[in-house]
């Protein structure tokens, strides 16, 4: 059945607003992709650290010379990983790892160290040539800060006119109390290739409110009403029984305004450039505006999405776990943030009033402040390879889905920021992330990732009961993990 969940305070009357927080993170644009991966001795794979794993996963099996017996067992165990099932058990799964290295799982592997210096001890051990690769494409993908500097030119010189442009429309003002929330890869630092895509999020505070879950989705769809009616919030955007807020719309209304805005308002930043507003696309929660220069090339574009802004406490189905807070401490707040719900809908569902819980603030407050130690990255400290990481899968991510477009049309760098997010969680200490290490620390990410494709099972990160390969074709989904496992036997052919 549903879950209706009434919102904080409904018996006093109404809640608070609350301002999103536009929390940028320690780091500054200058620091985007700028990370140094230092050089690395890579010895063969047959030098590779050797061990094994029993069941309770908590025996370390030292390296020593085979003989021709132990070598044939050797072979094999470096083609054999520890897995766990959907039901979490442990079961041995064959994988050729070419001339990637040693392979381990990440849920036997975390447990089996109890310091960092073992963790490091046991790395993937790649080839010369793999870390080459590795290094020279995660180098590749560093933003150049002239474009970043135009790039940002062009969104600010839109955005804020924009919102000032909302808050005084006096013919419609159903937006004038809305935050701006910037979210997306460009705001967490881990953008690739070009800074031309942008993300914001334009909150709505809602004030008491019902929120009642949508079966069968374990936490990520809802509909939303009003307790009662409320001289705030604006009449347009409820259906006819006067209280559901209609997520349709909400984002048809926003359209306009933003195609007002751009006819009557805004100027573009050089002659004989154009800003348009593109078609809407299916079951899209944005508005997407793009930069056109004057030869008709796409300059930048941006993602407007309207969404609703909801004061904690979050739904049950939410949450961070236990191995959130090792990893960033127990005074972790992250709960304390408001949540937010964007118009989209779940694929194939026909009622088009729902609307999709959101934690982008969340996911960019992490990987902004994504240490162990509250000094990681920041200037004159400790600095780590995480972010590289997560650009050179997202990278790799990116290169399958320009060579097989059709097979991979579901895939999305959505899929690969969960899987690193539930990675950092296992590997929770800076000394397992240093820069020197860049290639094994991919390497180990990858492994996670390949993990999450073959069990058909990647959790959302902060509704762990969801599972984000739901919509992803079986068929496809099988297909990535052929590619992917091709690209460890290959040697990263893809970075070539």
């Amino acid at each position: 059945m549903s879950k209706p969940i009434p919102s904080a305070r409904t018996k006093q009357g109404k809640v608070p607003q609350r301002k999103a927080e536009e929390s940028r993170g320690r780091n500054s644009k200058a620091d985007e992709g700028t990370e140094n991966p230092g050089v690395m001795d890579a010895p063969s794979v047959s030098q590779a650290t050797e061990f094994a794993v029993t069941k309770s996963g908590r025996k370390l099996r030292a390296p020593e010379a085979p003989g021709t017996q132990d070598s044939e067992r050797s072979q094999q165990r470096s083609k054999t990983c520890l897995q766990l099932s959907k039901a979490g058990s442990a079961k041995p799964v064959d994988e050729s790892g070419g001339h990637l290295g040693q392979l381990y799982s990440r849920s036997a592997s975390a447990d089996l160290f109890e310091s960092s210096e073992m963790a490091a001890a046991a790395l993937a051990m790649p080839s010369q040539d793999v870390v080459l690769r590795i290094k020279k494409r995660a180098k590749a993908l560093t933003l150049k800060q002239k474009e970043i500097t135009k790039a940002a030119g062009i969104f600010n010189g839109f955005i804020d006119p924009f919102i000032s442009y909302l808050k005084a429309c006096p013919e419609r003002p159903y937006f004038k109390k809305v935050t701006k929330l910037t979210t997306g890869s460009y705001y967490e630092f881990v953008k690739i290739d070009h800074p031309d895509e942008f993300d914001v999020m334009l909150a709505l505070p809602v004030q008491s409110y019902l929120y009642t879950e949508v079966d069968d989705w374990n936490g990520l769809y809802y509909k939303v009403t009003l307790l009662r009616q409320s001289r705030g919030f604006p009449k347009p955007f409820l259906l006819e029984d006067g209280n559901t807020v209609s997520p349709v719309k909400v984002l048809e209304e926003f359209r306009k305004h933003v195609s007002q805005f751009i006819a009557s308002s805004y100027d573009v930043p050089s002659p004989g450039w154009k800003m348009k507003l593109s078609r809407k696309k299916q079951n899209s929660p944005a508005a997407t505006v793009v930069m056109l220069n004057d030869k008709g090339d796409e300059v930048v574009s941006i993602d407007l999405v309207p969404a609703l802004e909801i004061s904690p406490p979050w739904p049950d189905s939410c949450g961070v776990g236990k191995d959130v807070e090792k990893w960033l401490g127990k005074k972790t707040k992250l709960r304390n943030n408001p949540f937010y719900f964007v118009a989209k809908q779940p694929r194939g569902h026909n009622d088009k009033e729902v609307w999709r819980i959101s934690f982008s603030h969340i996911e960019k407050e992490i990987l902004n402040n994504h240490g162990n130690t509250k000094t990681c990255c920041e200037s004159h400290h400790t600095k780590c390879c995480r972010k590289i990481c997560i650009r050179l899968l997202k990278s790799l991510l990116k290169d399958l889905k320009k060579k097989y477009p059709r097979q991979l049309s579901h895939l999305c760098s959505y899929y690969a920021k969960t899987s690193f997010f539930h990675t950092l969680t296992q590997w929770k200490e800076d000394s397992d992330w240093r820069p020197s290490d860049i290639a094994s620390c991919f390497l180990r990410v990858l492994d996670d990732f390949i993990q999450h494709v073959e069990n058909t099972n990647l959790p959302y990160f902060l509704i762990p009961n969801c599972n984000l390969f739901y919509s992803f074709p079986p068929k496809d989904l099988k297909f990535l993990l052929e590619c992917l496992r091709e690209q460890k036997g290959n040697g990263l052919q893809a970075f070539v």
